[in-house]
């Protein structure tokens, strides 16, 4: 062992282990989620419909409100 090369590294919480719930996700973490997301289409993986998607996620934006 040689205490003049410290490892200090080994000190510091990767951001990844934090448990913090309210911080955004990072580039990383945006880019990694879109990678599953694109093999998972590739491969057939089913999940719900854009069309369908994108109404659910205006409801939940919008919600019952009348904008006419």
């Amino acid at each position: 062992m040689n205490p003049d090369k410290l490892n200090t590294t080994a000190t510091k919480t990767p951001p990844a282990l934090e448990q913090d719930d309210d911080r955004e996700p990072t580039k990383e973490e945006l880019l990694a989620d879109l990678r599953i997301a694109l093999r998972d289409a590739i491969a057939g993986e089913e999940g719900i419909p854009a069309r369908e998607g994108l109404e659910a996620i205006r409801r939940r934006i919008y919600g019952d409100a009348d904008h006419s």
